[in-house]
């Protein structure tokens, strides 16, 4: 699997939020052109912070969770939980109008 990144975005937000970032955001896209995951205006993909760890596995965990909460903090993604069993801790994500708003206008 090939992962990349965004200089301007990952100067601003880091290399792994970026890396982050534009994963969410193929995922998403690919929700929306399946019309899958459609929750409260926004497509959404989901996670465990373990499988992040597999698809990204030169991340830590402490890093994962350290660049997800700086791409919410900074309001480029949101997290929700859409799951059928309430005991189900798979968190989703959604890119926000901001990340959009980002990723369309070149400014990452």
């Amino acid at each position: 699997m090939n992962h990349m990144f965004d200089v301007d975005f990952a100067t601003i937000y880091g290399i792994n939020a970026a890396i982050l970032f534009q994963g969410f955001y193929w995922w998403c896209e690919h929700n929306r052109a399946n019309d899958k995951n459609f929750h409260d205006g926004y497509y959404w993909t989901f996670n465990s912070i373990k499988a992040l760890q597999i698809m990204f596995p030169y991340m830590g965990q402490k890093q994962i969770v350290s660049a997800i909460d700086k791409l919410v903090q900074n309001g480029l993604i949101v997290k929700g939980n859409y799951n059928k069993s309430p005991y189900d801790r798979t968190t989703w994500y959604a890119i926000t109008k901001k990340g959009y708003s980002i990723l369309l206008k070149g400014k990452m």
